[in-house]
């Protein structure tokens, strides 16, 4: 897992303010998982952050796919989506295009956002 400042190219994230690597899995698909960064000392920006999964994955497939081939197959992890918010929150990564606003929305408008959270705690 990964936490971001906001300032990249339009917002995205960008710096890495978690600079120890935390590795976690959930027990069971489909439910909320809580990961306590307390012992990490992160001080949360002002203008907030990005809370961001990064699979472990390996092997060339990974890098850079054309999703557009017809022999592709998708691997990994899928998360579920929300539909809380009005506008696109969620930003994806790849290696080969860097960050990009995830945009696509319901007939409705309602806008597709991964299903994570953060909460925090004020310290005082």
């Amino acid at each position: 897992m990964r936490l971001y400042k906001p300032d990249g190219n339009y917002n995205s994230p960008n710096t890495d303010i978690l600079t120890d690597n935390v590795v976690v899995s959930a027990p069971k698909g489909g439910q909320w998982y809580t990961v306590d960064l307390t012992p990490y000392n992160v001080v949360a920006p002002e203008e907030g952050f990005f809370v961001a999964m990064e699979w472990i994955v390996s092997g060339d497939k990974f890098f850079n796919t054309n999703f557009m081939d017809d022999s592709y197959t998708p691997y990994g992890q899928i998360m579920r989506p929300t539909f809380e918010f009005k506008e696109s929150r969620t930003w994806t990564y790849s290696i080969a295009k860097g960050w990009t606003l995830l945009t696509m929305a319901t007939a409705a408008g309602q806008h597709y956002n991964a299903m994570i959270k953060a909460e925090v705690d004020m310290i005082k």
